[in-house]
Formats: structure tokens, C-alpha cells, sequence
């Protein structure tokens, strides 16, 4: 038998072990999922197509949770500044991330970075996947993809090839195709893919390998830029015209995507609705038109599929990044 003063020590442990079992679920019940405004980090500066997407799931949910979701722009470091950001936030709903493949599959093993994208940030919504399109200068006279490889196959290292900068998806996509192909050339980079796409229309260099965003404008003018080809599986319907490089090489399927991401540990119930929210915006008709019409292909891929994806595009990038020689920095 416990004596009596051990028993009313004993006391004070006990409620304070059962208010910190019984807080958590008091406190959700007293502060239902949105009580307050939600902000979705994006981790470039305002415009293009992340900050684009933010921006509309940002409109869409606030009309059906009846809370604002705010849109908080915070660029630098390839987009790791912002990823570490909400790594780090309370992770109670109220803080996400539209995350592209960079940040969580690419920059991890090219950056010196301080969070861990499996460990500290859980999927939520896939929402939109974007190819990428090997663009040439016309005065290059490659008319096929057969083309470009058969000359840089004579002329070894005589094809020049811009991208937006060591360790970016336009590098890396460009360097998986080279590799795919067999051939060799002298990659020149630029501090973005906006300089480097205007040398190729300048004709300082032959070739970029671009988001579809960036080049659509240019599918009616191929006297300025010619679309060769295309890194997704089947051909666009912003596109239909340009074939896709498995055409040639089979099996070749290189796409970056954005989604919306949150600190791992957030309330089960909170990224189900999230997700499931965000599954229906992406099938809705004028959703999906205004993605499409940006270059971008839906996914609506839910949480353990988009998990599954980034396993397997980190396997994908890691000996490309391996074989070119990039060290974190």
C-alpha cells in the first residue's frame, strides 16, 4: 500500500502527464483546422509558374475553408531558403510550401543544406508537371533530334549547350539527355535560364533546354527559335507539332513539378483535406485549362504517390549529378 504523503506527491505528476496527453486533442478541438489565416511559402520571387500555382490553390482554398491563404514570396538559394523556412515552422497547418523537384530532390545534393527533405517535409498535393523542350538556333539547321546528335557525334564538344546554372534543373535535364544520347559538349553557364535562352536566340549558342513556359510563345515562330523536342513521355496539346525525344530514345522522361508540401507531423486530418481539396481543384475543367495553358500538365498526385515520386526521381538525378562532378556548395 502506498503511504499517503508518496500518494499526494504523486499528485501533481499525474495531472500534469494527463493535461499533456489530453492538450494536443483539447486544444485541435477548441481550434478546428483553419481558425486563422494560412501561408504557403513560395521559394522564388513573384511570377512564373510556381508563384503562379501558389497563387491559384492561394484563391481557391480561402473560398473553401473561409480562411485567407496567403502567398509569402521568400527567393534565394535555388529555393532552399524557403524550404528550410517551413522545415523548420510549427507544423500545425498553418505554414506550407509549393515546392518544385529542386528544392527536394536536386539541391539537396548539390547545396550545402540544412534540412532534410524526407525527414522534415511531408507531401501533400502534386499539382502540375513541366516537361522540358530542347531548343536550338535555327541557324544550326537541326531539324531532328537525330540531327543534333549525329553532329555533335562528328564534332565532339563543338555543340554548345546554355543552362540557367551549375546544378539547376535546366543544367542537370540538359546533362541526363547528352548522356542518353552518347555525346559530349561544352556547357556554358548563364545566371539564369533567361540569359541563357536569349543567347540562343542570338546565336551564341546552340541549344537550352527549356521549361515549356519559357518557349511556348515561340512554337509559331520557328524562323527565331525551333522547338526540337520535347522531354515528356507523349507529345503536349500545347505542342503537338514538336515530338518528344522518346520518339527517338526511347524510354527518355525527364519533368520537374510543383506541390504543395508542409512540416512533417501535421495533423493527419489537415493534409487529408488539404490533399483531397486539392486533388479536386486540379480535376476541375477551368483549373486544369489554365495550368495547360501555361505549359504545365496536371497531376493531382496524392500524398503517397508524390511521395513515391520523389524516391524515384532521386534515384533518377543522383548519379547524373555524380557523373558531372557537382560538389555541395
Amino acid at each position: 500500500m502506498i503511504p499517503l504523503q508518496q500518494w499526494l506527491r504523486r499528485i501533481p505528476l499525474s495531472l500534469a502527464a494527463a493535461a499533456i496527453v489530453a492538450g494536443p486533442a483539447a486544444a485541435l478541438a477548441a481550434d478546428a483546422w483553419p481558425s486563422r489565416p494560412v501561408t504557403i511559402v513560395v521559394p522564388f520571387a513573384p511570377g512564373g509558374n510556381t508563384d503562379m500555382m501558389a497563387r491559384m490553390m492561394a484563391e481557391r482554398m480561402g473560398k473553401v475553408f473561409g480562411k485567407p491563404f496567403i502567398v509569402d514570396n521568400k527567393g534565394g538559394a535555388a529555393g532552399t531558403i524557403a524550404a528550410e523556412q517551413v522545415a523548420r515552422a510549427q507544423p500545425d497547418g498553418y505554414t506550407l510550401f509549393m515546392a518544385t523537384m529542386t528544392q527536394i530532390v536536386t539541391a539537396p545534393m548539390t547545396n550545402k543544406i540544412r534540412y532534410d527533405p524526407i525527414r522534415d517535409l511531408a507531401p501533400i498535393v502534386n499539382v502540375g508537371g513541366n516537361p522540358f523542350v530542347l531548343a536550338v538556333n535555327p541557324q544550326r539547321n537541326f531539324r531532328t533530334v537525330t540531327d543534333l546528335v549525329n553532329y555533335a557525334k562528328a564534332n565532339p564538344g563543338k555543340l554548345n549547350v546554355g543552362h540557367g546554372g551549375n546544378g539547376t534543373l535546366t543544367h542537370l535535364s540538359a546533362l541526363l539527355f547528352l548522356s542518353r544520347v552518347g555525346v559530349t559538349a561544352t556547357t556554358v553557364p548563364y545566371r539564369g535560364g533567361a540569359p541563357a535562352l536569349a543567347d540562343v536566340l542570338a546565336g551564341q549558342i546552340d541549344m537550352y533546354s527549356a521549361s515549356v513556359s519559357e518557349v511556348m510563345s515561340y512554337a509559331k515562330t520557328p524562323e527565331k527559335l525551333t522547338l526540337l523536342a520535347v522531354s515528356s513521355d507523349k507529345r503536349l496539346p500545347q505542342l503537338p507539332s514538336v515530338p518528344t525525344i522518346a520518339e527517338t530514345y526511347p524510354g527518355h522522361e525527364v519533368d520537374t513539378w510543383n506541390g504543395l508540401m508542409g512540416p512533417a507531423g501535421m495533423p493527419a486530418d489537415v493534409v487529408a483535406k488539404l490533399a483531397e481539396e486539392g486533388r479536386k481543384m486540379i480535376n476541375e475543367p477551368s483549373f486544369r485549362a489554365q495550368l495547360e495553358n501555361a505549359g504545365i500538365t496536371p497531376l493531382g498526385e496524392m500524398p503517397d504517390v508524390f511521395a513515391a515520386r520523389i524516391k524515384a526521381e532521386t534515384a533518377k538525378w543522383k548519379p547524373v549529378i555524380q557523373a558531372a562532378g557537382i560538389e555541395p556548395q
